[in-house]
């Protein structure tokens, strides 16, 4: 709990400064620009979101039918939810995975089921995050979307080797469990000594056992090869919606020309690619820092900064309204 709230205060200061900087100049005109939002478009933003978690459970669903237990399709779609939640108040995202686990484990999946298909959720979403990236990076350099800047090009591609050397690790270990377990142990010791990890034996215990379903789960997923395309597939299609979501937040915004699909893609695409190295919870301050620097090259500030908030709600704030409100009202009506 008192962790939880310190992540919760982290992200209270960090929106607050977010919040001061936006409104520092041309405050009356970004309010104006919110205010008189198109809310055909605003909620298309909104229903982006749900159909961009359908998709994740839809995935999770599918990897769930593979083994020898069906649970209603409602539960998976509530546990993605959830996941989000947990993911945006924790440092990293480093929460949802482990709620997920008991709240499918609570609903009727035995704990090694439940923990093999996040492991597998997790892993076809990671994939899909670097193929995005990739293709936003490759379509950057054939069209030239966005002038050359050392800083961001710096940090674009250091959020990208860092996303490449986790998806190289989790593959070393499909191959060779007690290799890939030998060099997490070995960052894990790196760690400790630079004083980032302070109970190393607790957390390489940890290490172990992670290692140990991720190896379980990829052997599952490379014998159904099916399985593995369609788990892919909904990945990809949700992460397509949930990189989109800044175009109809424009419409709304009653900008129908700076803005169109593949610009909005590869731009979203470098958000989350520098947004995956900032720790505090939601990668507040860097994900913001990254849509002004990407967006900024097709958008005035004022429409911009409210285009940002926006955008910060309906990815962010929304799924922890949502998780939270789900979390309050499902107590008794799921299974126990």
């Amino acid at each position: 709990m008192k962790k939880h709230r310190l992540n919760i205060l982290l992200i209270v200061l960090a929106s607050a400064i977010v919040l001061y900087f936006v409104f520092k100049e041309d405050f009356n005109e970004i309010v104006d620009l919110i205010a008189n939002v198109n809310p055909f478009w605003f909620i298309l933003s909104i229903v982006m979101v749900f159909i961009y978690w359908f998709f994740q459970a839809l995935s999770l669903s599918t990897l769930s039918d593979a083994g020898d237990k069906k649970i209603p399709f409602s539960i998976m779609y509530k546990s993605m939810i959830m996941c989000n939640l947990f993911s945006a108040i924790t440092p990293s995202a480093t929460g949802g995975q482990p709620f997920q686990i008991y709240y499918l484990k609570k609903n009727g999946l035995k704990l090694g089921t439940s923990s093999n298909i996040v492991v597998e959720q997790s892993t076809l979403y990671q994939i899909a995050l670097v193929v995005m990236g990739l293709l936003a990076i490759t379509l950057n350099y054939f069209f030239d979307f966005f002038p050359s800047n050392t800083v961001l090009k710096k940090l674009v591609l250091l959020g990208f080797t860092i996303n490449i050397l986790v998806i190289f690790m989790l593959v070393f270990i499909t191959f060779n469990r007690k290799m890939g377990k030998f060099l997490v142990l070995k960052f894990v010791k790196f760690f400790n000594k630079i004083k980032i990890i302070r109970d190393v034996d607790k957390f390489s215990a940890r290490v172990e056992k992670v290692v140990d379903n991720f190896y379980t789960s990829a052997k599952s997923l490379n014998s159904n090869k099916m399985v593995l395309f369609k788990g892919s597939a909904y990945n990809f299609i949700a992460l397509t919606l949930f990189y989109l979501i800044p175009l109809p937040l424009a419409y709304s915004l009653g900008n129908y020309t700076s803005l169109n699909m593949l610009t909005t893609i590869v731009a979203s695409a470098y958000v989350m690619l520098i947004g995956v190295f900032v720790p505090i919870p939601g990668g507040a301050g860097g994900i913001e820092y990254a849509f002004v620097a990407f967006f900024g090259f097709y958008l005035t500030r004022s429409p911009l900064m409210a285009l940002l908030l926006m955008w910060r709600f309906v990815t962010y704030y929304f799924a922890i309204l949502v998780g939270g409100l789900l979390i309050v009202f499902s107590k008794g009506r799921d299974k126990k």
